[in-house]
C-alpha cells in the first residue's frame, strides 16, 4: 500500500513502518535555481520565496518541504546585522557585529524587532503561509529560522561571544533573552502561518564549542521556543538542525525537545538507537551535499550504503542531506533520491 506524504511522515514519527523510507533533502537556495533567480533577490520576495519552495515540490516530491532560502540571516538582519547582497549562487552573508563592542546596559536595551517593511521577518511568514495553503494538507511544510544562540553568535561576533562565557556570562544570557524572545515571536509567526518550525543553529555545532557551553547556552533558550511552540500551536513539531559531530550531544537534543536530528554516516547510531527510541525523534540520515553536486557517485553511494546499514529495522529513519547547493544540477538530485530508495528497498 502507498501511503501519502502525510501518512509517511506521521508513521515515521510514531515509530511505525512506513511503505518506504521518507527521502528529506535540505532544499533552500537550490529553490532559487529551480524558478531560475539567484537566491539573494528570492530570499528577499515572499512570492518568490513560496514559488520556490513548491517548486522543489513538485519536482522531488520529498517528504517535509522546508520554506526559506537565506535561512540563517532574516533574524540577525532584522537585529542590525548588515548583509552583503549575494553574488550568483551564495546567499547573504553577515558583514557586521552591531553589538561587538557593546556593554550589558546596551544588550538589555536592545529593542526586539517587530515584523515591518524594514526587515524580512514577515517575507517568511507570507511565503510560508502561501506554501501551507497550497501544499499544508498532503506535505509537512516547515519554516526555517535561525536560532537564539546563533542570532547571538551574528550580534556579538562568534570570538566575542566565546570570550564573555569565560568572562561575562550574565552578559551571554541577557544577550541570549533578547534573540529568544524574538525567536518565540518569529516562531509564532511561522507557526500561525500553519509550518512546523526549524531552528537553525549553525553556530552551535562541535567543535565550534563545547558540550558544557551547549548545555547552558543553547539547551535552556531553544528548549523555551520549543516549548511555546507546542504549548499554542498543533502544527508539526519543531525541530533543532545542525550539523557536525552530535554524538556527545543526543542527550542535550532530548532535553531541548527536536523532533528531528540530522547525523551523518559517522555518527553513533547504537547510541543514537538507544537513546531516542520511543521518544517520537526523526533521525535524518545527510550525506554531504557536494557529492551531489559533482556526481561523485561512487563516494555517494558508499555513504548511502553506510547510513543503510547502520540504520537497518530503524522505523524513524528518513534520507536526507545537506544543504543542496545551488549549482546542483535537479537530475542530480533526482538521482540521489532514487539511490535512497534503493538502498532500502
Amino acid at each position: 500500500m502507498t501511503l501519502t506524504n502525510l501518512e509517511r511522515m506521521d508513521r515515521v514519527r510514531t515509530g511505525q513502518a512506513p511503505d518506504r523510507v521518507p527521502f528529506v533533502p535540505s532544499v533552500y537556495e537550490h529553490g532559487a535555481r529551480l524558478i531560475r533567480r539567484t537566491p539573494g533577490p528570492a530570499s528577499r520576495d515572499a512570492g518568490l520565496m513560496a514559488q520556490a519552495a513548491l517548486k522543489a515540490y513538485e519536482l522531488y516530491q520529498h517528504d517535509i518541504v522546508t520554506v526559506g532560502i537565506d535561512i540563517y540571516n532574516i533574524e540577525p538582519e532584522a537585529f542590525g546585522c548588515r548583509l552583503s547582497e549575494g553574488e550568483h549562487g551564495s546567499i547573504p552573508g553577515v558583514k557586521t557585529h552591531p553589538l561587538a563592542d557593546a556593554s550589558l546596559p546596551e544588550i538589555e536595551g536592545l529593542p526586539i524587532p517587530q515584523a515591518d517593511a524594514a526587515n524580512r521577518l514577515g517575507v517568511i511568514e507570507e511565503a510560508c503561509r502561501r506554501v501551507y495553503e497550497e501544499i499544508g494538507e498532503e506535505v509537512w511544510v516547515y519554516g526555517c529560522m535561525s536560532g537564539p544562540f546563533s542570532q547571538a553568535v551574528e550580534l556579538r561576533g562568534f570570538e566575542q561571544l566565546i570570550m564573555d562565557t569565560l568572562e561575562n556570562p550574565p552578559l551571554v544570557h541577557r544577550l541570549l533573552e533578547h534573540t529568544t524572545e524574538l525567536s518565540k515571536q518569529q516562531a509564532a509567526r511561522l507557526s500561525g502561518a500553519g509550518c512546523g518550525v526549524n531552528l537553525y543553529e549553525s553556530w552551535a555545532t562541535i567543535p565550534l564549542i563545547s558540550p558544557d557551553l551547549f548545555r547552558e547556552y543553547v539547551v535552556p533558550y531553544n528548549r523555551q521556543v520549543i516549548d511555546m511552540i507546542a504549548d499554542g500551536y498543533s502544527t508539526e513539531p519543531a525541530a533543532v538542525i545542525m550539523g557536525g559531530n552530535i554524538n556527545l550531544l543526543v542527550d542535550f537534543f532530548i532535553e531541548v525537545g527536536t523532533s528531528l536530528m540530522a547525523v551523518d554516516y559517522k555518527a553513533d547510531f547504537d547510541l543514537i538507537k538507544s537513546r531516542t527510541a520511543g521518544r517520537g525523534i526523526i533521525i535524518r540520515g545527510c550525506v554531504d551535499p557536494k557529492l551531489i553536486e559533482r556526481q561523485e557517485w561512487d563516494a555517494l553511494q558508499e555513504s548511502i550504503d553506510q547510513l543503510a546499514r547502520k540504520s537497518r529495522n530503524m522505523n524513524n529513519f528518513v534520507w536526507g542531506c545537506g544543504c543542496v547547493t545551488y549549482d546542483t544540477p535537479p537530475e542530480s538530485l533526482l538521482r540521489f533520491k532514487d539511490m535512497c530508495l534503493s538502498a532500502q528497498a
